[in-house]
């Protein structure tokens, strides 16, 4: 029994819409009702889940064309793999740098999936779908952000910057995804079938300002600016002009939001403040300047992939440095370092030069989000956690589909071994499920066991 593509790719987005949601907003509800201690723990679940199935699905539909990358691409992702394995066998830790590996291996074949059901649709409904499910997480969102701050004040007690999200075990978490999604709505600004949803992004936007400023997410917001910066050259002179007013009016009506229900009605209202200017980096430095001064110890191939959650003598107990580049120096070594940063810059010059084209209107908004996404995970654990990692591969899937007109045909006997290599990586991956090694990892990377601190 056969499904047609399009049905198939229609089903795959509502459970990735489905799946973000459940991980989310609805996380306090749905963690506890399968029985999964960590809310972390079960975002993973979630995705190796969604993955999986999908994979399973695609076995049904009868006519698949995957995408074709090109021979750049191809000889960089060998490259890079081949380089990771030998990296791992190397390590002290083989056996968790293979599990770090299979969960790239699954991401790929994530993005596999994810192209080829974009490609499967029209293009002005594919982009009404994605600024919808923007809309509907943020607004999912604020709803329950709005309430806590309500009861706040109703209470008289004042709130930290976790205290207003709900759903993530630490903010930041939640910081990694707005830096993704906010770019997202800026659709209806550049979409013209789009157009009449202009006031409701503006809204939201600002509502996202608000967001950031009040759980002083200092990476977040300087992604964005500086992502933004980056668009905004590359755009024509009356858009840039259009692009640039509408960002600097959003972040000026957030600020105004932050300043009356986060700092002047909590002072009336409790006679405090929740408001510090943090002028540190909260060790990050610390972490970058350590692996700087151990990298010369095993400076081509590193200390294999995971190996920093073991790290000896890191200046704080972070399973990850908080900047990608750093942790593919430390991690993956110099040469895998230095092609993918060069692949990287690469692959985001050529999207942004597309901009000037303006063949494909829509694109920018996505490359603003990639950019966007790129830039924060230098600061945070975005290539890390379970959910941001979805959705950049996500992203990326986007910008690559509507980049390249090469697909082939794909044939049963491949789809069932794409099914089966995944089925086998989602194995591995549960079988690492709160194993007794990652118990000294007191911040989370494949799973959480430990402690989560803010």
């Amino acid at each position: 029994m056969y499904i047609q593509l399009k049905t198939y790719s229609k089903l795959v987005f509502i459970s990735f819409v489905c799946v973000l949601l459940l991980g989310t907003v609805f996380a306090n509800d749905f963690t506890p009702f399968v029985g999964v201690d960590s809310q972390y723990d079960i975002k993973r679940m979630l995705v190796v889940f969604f993955i999986c199935l999908s994979s399973l699905g695609l076995c049904f539909v009868k006519e698949v064309e995957f995408i074709r990358v090109s021979k750049v691409t191809a000889s960089f992702l060998g490259i890079f793999f081949s380089l990771a394995i030998l990296s791992a066998l190397y390590s002290k830790h083989p056996f968790w740098g293979m599990v770090e590996i299979a969960n790239m291996g699954l991401l790929l074949c994530a993005f596999l999936v994810l192209a080829t059901c974009i490609k499967a649709l029209n293009r002005e409904s594919f982009f009404l779908g994605l600024y919808l499910c923007a809309l509907l997480f943020s607004i999912f969102t604020f709803i329950k952000y709005i309430l806590f701050l309500l009861f706040s004040y109703a209470d008289a007690q004042s709130f930290d910057i976790h205290g207003l999200i709900s759903g993530y075990v630490n903010v930041r978490f939640f910081n990694q995804l707005q830096v993704m999604v906010i770019p997202l709505l800026f659709l209806p600004y550049f979409c013209q079938n789009l157009a009449k949803y202009k006031h409701f992004s503006f809204i939201v936007l600002s509502l996202h300002w608000l967001v950031l400023l009040q759980t002083q997410a200092r990476g977040g917001m300087l992604s964005l600016i500086l992502a933004s910066s980056l668009i905004a050259f590359f755009l024509s002179q009356h858009t840039r002009q259009q692009f640039i007013s509408i960002v600097l009016k959003t972040i000026m009506a957030g600020v105004v939001l932050w300043l009356v229900f986060i700092i002047a009605i909590p002072h009336w209202l409790m006679e405090s403040a929740n408001f510090q200017i943090r002028t540190t980096s909260s060790g990050r430095v610390d972490l970058w300047l350590y692996i700087l001064t151990r990298i010369p110890e095993n400076l081509w191939l590193g200390f294999g992939p995971m190996s920093f959650t073991w790290a000896e003598a890191k200046p704080l107990p972070h399973a990850h440095p908080h900047n990608l580049i750093m942790q593919i120096l430390y991690e993956y070594g110099g040469i895998s370092c230095v092609a993918f940063t060069t692949w990287c810059a690469n692959r985001l010059y050529s999207r942004l030069d597309s901009i000037q084209q303006q063949t494909i209107p829509e694109i920018t908004p996505i490359v603003f989000a990639v950019s966007s996404g790129l830039i924060y995970s230098l600061f945070s654990g975005v290539a890390v956690m379970p959910f941001s990692q979805i959705t950049l591969v996500f992203l990326v899937a986007i910008l690559t589909t509507f980049d390249s007109g090469r697909h082939y045909q794909l044939e049963l006997p491949v789809k069932t071994l794409l099914f089966l290599f995944v089925a086998a990586i989602s194995y591995l991956l549960f079988l690492t499920y709160k194993n007794e090694e990652l118990l000294s990892a007191l911040f989370p990377r494949i799973w959480v066991n430990g402690l989560v601190s803010y």
